[in-house]
C-alpha cells in the first residue's frame, strides 16, 4: 500500500495529465485552422488536415476524458493503460504523418513557420503517452 504523501502525490500527478493530455490535444486540433489564421499556410486540403489532426486529436481528447474516470484511478487499471496506449498512438499518428514537413521546408518547398506548427502538435502527445506508460509505478 503506497504512503501517505505517495498517494497524494499520485493522485493529484492524474488529473494533470489528464489536463496536460486535453490541452496538447486542443492544439493537434486547432494547429491548421491557427496556422491558416496566422498566414502560415500549407498546401493541403482540409480533408487531410482532418484526418492528420482533427481525428487523431479527438481521439486523445476523448482518453483525456477517460483519465479522469474512477475507473482509471489505479495505474494498473485496464481503461488507465488503454487510454494511454490510444493517446500515445494518436500521438505518434501526427508526428509521422508530419515528420516529412522538416525536409520540405528545408528544401524550400513548404513555409517553415507552417511546418514547425504543424510538426509540434505530435511531439508533446507521443511524450506524454510515453511518460504515463513508462513512469514509476505506484509503490506497494
Amino acid at each position: 500500500m503506497p504512503s501517505a504523501p505517495t498517494a497524494a502525490r499520485t493522485a493529484r500527478s492524474r488529473p494533470q495529465a489528464a489536463t496536460l493530455l486535453a490541452g496538447f490535444s486542443a492544439w493537434a486540433i486547432v494547429v491548421p485552422w491557427l496556422a491558416k489564421a496566422l498566414g502560415l499556410k500549407l498546401n493541403v486540403s482540409t480533408q487531410l488536415e482532418v484526418v492528420d489532426h482533427v481525428v487523431p486529436g479527438i481521439l486523445a481528447l476523448a482518453c483525456a476524458a477517460v483519465l479522469t474516470l474512477p475507473a482509471s484511478r489505479s495505474p494498473e487499471s485496464l481503461p488507465r493503460l488503454a487510454a494511454v496506449g490510444v493517446a500515445f498512438l494518436a500521438g505518434v499518428w501526427i508526428t509521422t504523418t508530419h515528420v516529412t514537413l522538416i525536409p520540405t521546408a528545408a528544401d524550400g518547398a513548404a513555409p517553415w513557420g507552417a511546418s514547425l506548427l504543424h510538426v509540434s502538435a505530435g511531439p508533446p502527445i507521443v511524450l506524454l503517452g510515453l511518460w504515463l506508460l513508462l513512469g514509476p509505478p505506484a509503490r506497494r
